[in-house]
């Protein structure tokens, strides 16, 4: 409930028409349109305080329309002739970058079905206060005259006074709270504050390939998109139950945090803090009323894999952006999430600073939700969304998997956000997808019956942690990191695009619905085309120079590991393997030796746009020292030497000239020492390392090879 800003719908002639009532000071002011017009609404970035009415219409002006309507807080609203010129007025506002969203207002028709209930905390309210308001005298006058008793838990991020009732209060007793504190002179909003889920639902099917990647009908051509793609190892947070250790994503992990206060929805003995390892959110009390919460879903790792999975390690599967990194953010636990933590979540995620957190070290470019809940965009939800795209996040999340209209399903209603249906292996919408005017593209989620699920990493416990696994989940929650993934691509090429500007991108390339499908029979139900990896890839241009080592972000570590038998040293950039040698799956007694090389990562090989070169790793026959080469033509040489094993590709790095790195590159130096097993091979570039071998009896071979600075 909200005194602030309201939009009510109503059909004219025919034509969907929005009223845009804005509450301000006790008056009503309108924007009113003819039955024959179309509003767009967008928001401008908060860096232009005290110049968006200028900036406004001057957008305006630009566009060939007349003066813009303030509808306050940043929003301003166009009146278009039809849908048409909306659609093409609101995609040319998001290519520019003071626009932190923009919308037509075409409205979907209304469903003969019956929409899901709004899941609420059952005893928590949201009270969002005006400035010089004390939250403890306010909330001590609302529960003296309910005659409830209220207890103020906390003020949150936006003067928000969360607020809870006792044990045993009913919906109906928190619903009439909610109308009496909307009421009270002090108080500018009240919500009750609802519950939020992970949206996937469970299907124990395992399948060996990764259709979703494919270039079938139902898949997104993302091999195709790495021939093009430069590396780039851009950020994308999890916003989700957290993860587990996996093979796949150990070395995509950088730090996150666990947003969740509820101690019972942790599940993990705390409040907040910086462990965003998923404990498990089983629930052997039977607290939760969804059917799949008696066992512990991993929901936040088989989220992960989609996204970044290591490629090229020859087993497992692979992510849509496999060098992505993953910034893992909990916020979903037993039972689900509130949406406040979500909402704080968010802007964690993308380097907002929130109360009591310290800020994030490594803020997200793309942020996935695969949540969510039935109810509208809250104000504060709204607010987080605005807060991380005016801090260059692009924000991708579930459409839901109700059947219903996704315009009824919240995060996925919010501005500024794009909303992800779920497709299958035929191309066509999945049978438990939310649609409507408010999906912004299909991409691979799953079905049912004869129709395969995605599949990607979990954990094998059941309820507690047990050993990484892989598993087939389908849902919209699969959807979403598919374009997640797809959006890292993008950004691997032009990391300055705006989010406006990706989601253009992304939605002018994708493909057209099957014919015959429901989405192709249902304009607009389904968003803008099936989710393609190529094209969207191909749509941005890059915007580095071929031989600029120094702009790239991209970087996979190089682990150094040594045999402690033979004395024999080895690099590998893939978490698999090192994972197995540790562990004697691969012979011999392998050990990190605490060094490593940070180089380039795998997506750009043999890409002209990246200056990378895939390096060759081949071992003596008689010794087992092991030797590695930028150099195509060494290592045919390697291949054809019988004394030589070559075991492929191992990493990418940049190939010397005459001993000189390119500029932007440091040097990756190969030593060589004989002893009685014959001749070992040491290939590093830690100084003081290199100190040390030098007095031990090592010579300075040559450069390997050239990573980046």
């Amino acid at each position: 409930m909200t005194k602030d800003n309201v939009d009510a719908t109503q059909c004219l002639k025919g034509r969907s028409v929005r009223f845009i009532h804005l509450m301000m000071t006790g008056a009503l002011a309108a924007v009113s349109v003819t039955a024959e017009a179309t509003t767009v609404e967008f928001k401008l970035s908060g860096q232009l305080k005290g110049r968006e009415q200028v900036t406004a219409a001057r957008l305006a002006q630009a566009a060939g329309q007349s003066a813009p309507v303030s509808l306050g807080n940043g929003r301003f609203a166009l009146i278009t002739t039809d849908d048409a010129k909306a659609i093409a007025l609101a995609t040319a506002l998001r290519e520019q970058s003071s626009v932190l969203w923009a919308h037509s207002g075409a409205v979907d028709a209304p469903l003969a079905r019956l929409a899901p209930e709004t899941e609420f905390h059952s005893r928590m309210l949201a009270l969002t206060l005006k400035p010089g308001s004390s939250a403890a005298v306010t909330v001590s006058a609302l529960a003296k005259r309910t005659g409830q008793a209220l207890a103020l838990k906390r003020v949150a991020t936006g003067n928000r006074a969360l607020v809870t009732l006792p044990p045993g209060t009913t919906a109906a007793s928190l619903a009439a709270v909610a109308v009496a504190a909307a009421s009270e002179p002090f108080i500018r909003t009240a919500e009750r504050v609802r519950v939020l889920r992970h949206q996937w639902i469970p299907n124990d099917t395992m399948f060996a390939q990764q259709w979703a990647l494919g270039k079938g009908v139902g898949g997104i051509r993302a091999a195709e998109a790495w021939d093009i793609t430069p590396a780039g190892s851009v950020a994308v947070a999890v916003i989700d139950t957290g993860i587990r250790s996996h093979p796949e994503l150990d070395a995509k992990r950088m730090s996150g945090y666990d947003m969740i206060r509820n101690e019972f929805i942790a599940s993990d003995g705390d409040s907040r803090d910086p462990d965003a390892t998923d404990p498990g959110d089983y629930d052997d009390g039977l607290d939760c009323s969804s059917s799949f919460d008696f066992i512990s879903s991993w929901h936040g790792t088989h989220v992960a894999g989609i996204i970044a999975a290591s490629a090229n390690n020859g087993e497992g599967i692979s992510g849509v952006a496999p060098n992505a990194r993953i910034v893992p953010v909990r916020a979903l636990g037993r039972c689900g999430g509130t949406d406040d933590d979500v909402a704080d979540a968010i802007r964690w995620a993308a380097g907002v600073p929130v109360a009591d957190v310290p800020n994030n070290p490594n803020p997200a470019k793309v942020i996935n939700l695969s949540l969510g809940g039935y109810g509208p965009c809250g104000t504060n939800m709204q607010a987080a969304v605005d807060a991380a795209i005016n801090r260059g996040a692009v924000i991708v999340v579930a459409a839901g998997n109700d059947a219903t209209r996704v315009a009824d399903f919240t995060p996925a209603n919010c501005n500024g956000v794009i909303a992800v249906a779920a497709g299958n292996l035929l191309g066509d919408l999945s049978s438990y997808s939310n649609f409507g005017l408010g999906v912004g593209i299909t991409a691979p989620g799953g079905d049912f019956g004869d129709l395969p699920g995605v599949i990607s990493t979990l954990n094998g416990g059941i309820t507690q942690p047990g050993v990484p696994s892989y598993a087939t989940y389908s849902g919209t929650s699969m959807a979403a990191p598919h374009v997640a993934g797809v959006i890292a691509l993008m950004l691997a090429r032009d990391p300055t695009l705006s989010a406006g500007q990706v989601i253009n991108r992304l939605i002018g390339a994708s493909r057209t619905f099957v014919a015959g499908s429901d989405c192709a029979s249902a304009p607009g139900a389904c968003g803008a085309g099936m989710l393609d990896a190529s094209n969207a890839v191909a749509a941005v241009v890059p915007n580095r120079l071929l031989d600029d080592l120094t702009a790239s972000a991209d970087r996979v570590r190089l682990v150094e590991m040594r045999e402690a038998v033979t004395g024999r040293y080895a690099l590998s950039a893939d978490p698999v393997e090192i994972a197995q040698m540790a562990s004697g799956l691969r012979g011999g007694a392998w050990a990190r030796t605490g060094l490593s090389i940070e180089t380039f990562s795998f997506t750009a090989q043999f890409n002209a746009l990246a200056i990378a070169q895939p390096v060759c790793r081949s071992r003596l026959v008689s010794g087992g020292g092991f030797g590695f080469s930028a150099s195509v033509e060494e290592c045919k040489a390697y291949a054809a030497n019988s004394g030589w094993m070559v075991d492929g590709m191992a990493f990418q790095a940049a190939l010397p000239n005459a001993g000189l790195c390119p500029g932007g590159s440091n040097p990756v130096h190969e030593f060589v020492r004989q002893d009685g097993l014959g001749y070992n091979l040491r290939t590093l570039n830690d100084a003081a390392e290199i100190a040390r071998m030098v007095d031990a009896g090592w010579t300075q071979a040559r450069v390997a090879f050239c990573v980046p600075q």
